[in-house]
């Protein structure tokens, strides 16, 4: 697999976002009807190829960051208690100490004020490079102008898909691989059913910045690559009501439609919801759930069978990733382009890997820190 950096944050994104209407639609993916096994086979050569451990053989060209020692990084999480952000932020400090350089995390508190307050910290401390972990740059214009105007770049984290522009007005940015990721678990439905169309249950929150892209990678993965009369029904559900209303809209989606043989959210924290409506209104239909982010509860639900297969990332390879940009734009290196964390296709024969209980990051091997320092000259 290449790595020239591929990555839940449906838990990460989900402070940003504003509350929108729940909503469903519904789309062919294809006319006519029965099986097709060698669009299923095809698909599975696809799947497998994923189960492997990611390699380190792309990270990038070589950099040299001796001089940047003593520097400082200031990083902005859009709540810094979160502990999805209070993990990934120790997690970029203990390697920016490698590199001797220190890392400071603003205490936001999510709102936009604290936001702006950070970046004006960072520009009085005369900060190598700003990170915005979570706050949308396009909320804080002013604020980075005036960074820029002091000659420090702002870098975006995890919230533009890798295969993407990115965000406007910014050279450095670290992605994250939500179509890729959306492109394999449906991959992974098309094999799973052996040839039979698929009928996907899609669970989004259009609110979310990369839930439009995903939706529609699903969609285009299962007309151009899943059996005839594939077709999804999408349902929208806003972040903050997912444990209020994704069982009731599954089961009832369920219960109205007899097709529907696959549940397809696109982030995997939904599937805590959404196993319950499925066991709830289709007690004897066989239908799992494939998703993205590798979330430990829910690795553990594929131990179990209710969750086909969790399409991974790895929180500390992405902080890697997240420095790597950093010290990238520090040197005035040109940028990566859609540089991101590797992606692994965990199902039941390689969730052993990932722990007993399941642990975050867990099953990528351990080659990438040794790897990264290499890369930047301190091995």
């Amino acid at each position: 697999m290449k790595t020239k950096k591929i990555s839940a944050l449906a838990a990460g994104v989900a402070a940003l976002l504003v509350l929108g209407a729940c909503g469903s639609s519904s789309s062919d993916g294809g006319s006519g009807g029965g099986g097709d096994s060698a669009k299923a086979e095809a698909a599975k050569a696809k799947v497998e190829e994923a189960k492997a451990i990611p390699g380190t053989d792309d990270l990038g060209s070589p950099i040299d960051v001796s001089s940047l020692k003593g520097k400082t990084i200031y990083s902005i999480p859009i709540d810094s208690k979160a502990e999805f952000y209070s993990v990934g932020e120790k997690a970029m400090k203990k390697v920016a100490a490698e590199a001797g350089i220190k890392f400071v995390t603003f205490p936001s508190d999510g709102t936009q004020t604290s936001f702006q307050q950070g970046i004006q910290q960072a520009i009085n401390a005369k900060a190598g490079a700003i990170m915005l972990n979570g706050p949308l740059a396009e909320t804080l214009g002013p604020q980075i102008d005036a960074a820029k105007k002091a000659g420090i770049p702002v870098i975006p984290l995890h919230l533009s898909d890798s295969e993407g522009e990115g965000t406007p007005g910014l050279e450095y940015e670290a992605f994250a691989p939500f179509n890729q990721a959306a492109r394999l678990f449906t991959q992974y439905a098309i094999a799973n059913l052996k040839g039979d169309p698929v009928h996907a249950l899609v669970i989004q929150s259009s609110e979310t910045g990369p839930s439009a892209g995903m939706v529609k990678t699903i969609q285009d993965t299962l007309k151009s690559e899943g059996p005839s009369g594939s077709k999804t029904t999408v349902m929208n559900v806003p972040v903050a009501q997912w444990s209020t209303q994704i069982q009731g809209q599954v089961q009832s989606a369920l219960l109205k439609d007899p097709k529907i043989n696959a549940v397809l959210p696109i982030y995997d924290n939904m599937a805590l919801y959404a196993v319950p409506g499925i066991k709830q209104a289709a007690p004897n239909r066989d239908i799992k759930v494939y998703s993205f982010n590798g979330t430990p509860a829910i690795l553990k639900m594929v131990k179990d069978g209710s969750v086909a297969v969790n399409v991974a990332e790895n929180p500390d390879w992405v902080s890697y990733v997240n420095l790597d940009v950093a010290f990238r734009a520090m040197l005035g290196e040109d940028p990566i382009k859609g540089e991101t964390g590797p992606l692994r296709l965990i199902d039941a024969s390689n969730v052993d890997e990932t722990g007993n209980p399941p642990q975050s990051g867990k099953g990528f091997g351990d080659e990438y820190p040794d790897a990264f320092l290499k890369l930047w000259g301190l091995k």
